[in-house]
C-alpha cells in the first residue's frame, strides 16, 4: 500500500478544473491521509464555450481556482503560461518551453519539489494542450540520476469523462484504481461546483452526473462505491 502520509504530489494541469475532473477525490484522500499536494496550471484565458454564457473569463477561472485551493487545501500552485497567447494554443509552445516549466521552471516544479508521485493527463486525449501537456511531462520524468535530477517513482496519467472520445484505437485498462469514500466523493463533487464556469448541463460528460457516472462504474471494476483510475506510466519499488 502507498503511504500516502509521507508522499508528495505534483499535479500538473493544463488548465483550471482538469486537477479536479480527473484526481480530485485522489486529492482529498491524499490531504486527508496527511499527504502534501501541489497543482502546477499550465494556462488559463479567456474561453468560448458550449455553455448558458457562452463564456468564461481568465480572472472568473483563477478566482474559482484560489477557492477550490482553499477547499482542498492544496500546499502550492502557480500558474505556467497566463495569457490569452497560450490558451488552448499549448500545442503551438515549443516542447522545450513547456518541459522546462514542468522540470525545473519555479517552485511548483519536478526539480524544485522532487515528488513521489506525478500526476498529469493522457496523450491519447483529443485535446491539443492535454496531449502536449502529457507529452511534456514524460519528457520531463524521464530517467536520470537523481543526484542530479527529480526522478518521481510513481508517474500516472488520470482520465477526464469525455475520454471515451479519445485519439487511440482503444484504451488499455487502467492500472491503478483509487476508491473514494463518501467525504472524497462529495470533495470532488463540491470542488467542481466552485469550477462553475466550466460545469456544463448534464447531458456532457463535464457536468456532475458525468462525473459521478465515470466514478461508478470505476467503482464497479474494484469493488467500491466510486473511484478514480489511471493509466501507470512508471512504478519503481
Amino acid at each position: 500500500m502507498l503511504e500516502l502520509e509521507s508522499m508528495t504530489a505534483l499535479v500538473i494541469a493544463p488548465h483550471p478544473d482538469d486537477e479536479i475532473f480527473g484526481c480530485g477525490g485522489t486529492i482529498h484522500r491524499w490531504k486527508s491521509a496527511g499527504g502534501k499536494v501541489y497543482v502546477l496550471y499550465m494556462t488559463v484565458g479567456t474561453t468560448v464555450d458550449f455553455s448558458d454564457s457562452g463564456r468564461s473569463t481568465a480572472e472568473q477561472r483563477m478566482d474559482e481556482t484560489a477557492q477550490v485551493a482553499r477547499l482542498l487545501d492544496f500546499d502550492g500552485y502557480a500558474l505556467a503560461f497566463p495569457g490569452d497567447q497560450y490558451h488552448l494554443r499549448l500545442d503551438a509552445v515549443p516542447q522545450r518551453d513547456l518541459v522546462h516549466a514542468i522540470e525545473r521552471g519555479g517552485d511548483i516544479s519536478l526539480q524544485a519539489l522532487r515528488p513521489d508521485v506525478v500526476l498529469a493527463p493522457s496523450i491519447a486525449d483529443y485535446n491539443q494542450d492535454h496531449r502536449a501537456i502529457g507529452l511534456a511531462t514524460m519528457t520531463a520524468a524521464r530517467p536520470g540520476p537523481t543526484k542530479y535530477k527529480s526522478f518521481p517513482p510513481l508517474v500516472l496519467t488520470y482520465e477526464l469523462p469525455y475520454h471515451q472520445w479519445n485519439t487511440a484505437e482503444s484504451l488499455p485498462m487502467p492500472g491503478l484504481f483509487v476508491t473514494l469514500e463518501p467525504p472524497s466523493m462529495a470533495a470532488k463533487i463540491g470542488a467542481l461546483a466552485l469550477y462553475g464556469s466550466q460545469l456544463k448541463s448534464p447531458e456532457s460528460p463535464l457536468s456532475v452526473r458525468g462525473v459521478e457516472t465515470l466514478a461508478t462504474y470505476r467503482g464497479l471494476q474494484c469493488g467500491a462505491a466510486a473511484a478514480e483510475a489511471f493509466q501507470i506510466k512508471r512504478l519503481v519499488l
